[in-house]
């Protein structure tokens, strides 16, 4: 679990920049996927999608910087 916990941070900073992509991308896609869902809904989706993105690429460029450890 120690190893997991301090991704949190990098991965909180990096979120808003997602965020605004995976918005951006959800709701202005063809498929009518924000009528369906509702904006809400989306939004909460985008916020999940951005914060499992951030999260990863935080924990990769650790790995990479720090790979002995």
């Amino acid at each position: 679990m120690k190893k997991y916990l301090p991704h949190i941070k990098p991965a909180l900073i990096l979120t808003p920049a997602i965020f605004l992509l995976a918005f951006w991308i959800l709701a202005l896609s063809s498929s009518g996927i924000l009528t369906t869902m509702g904006a809400y809904k989306l939004t909460l989706w985008a916020l999940l999608l951005s914060f499992g993105a951030a999260y990863s690429v935080a924990m990769f460029v650790h790995e990479i910087l720090h790979p002995n450890e």
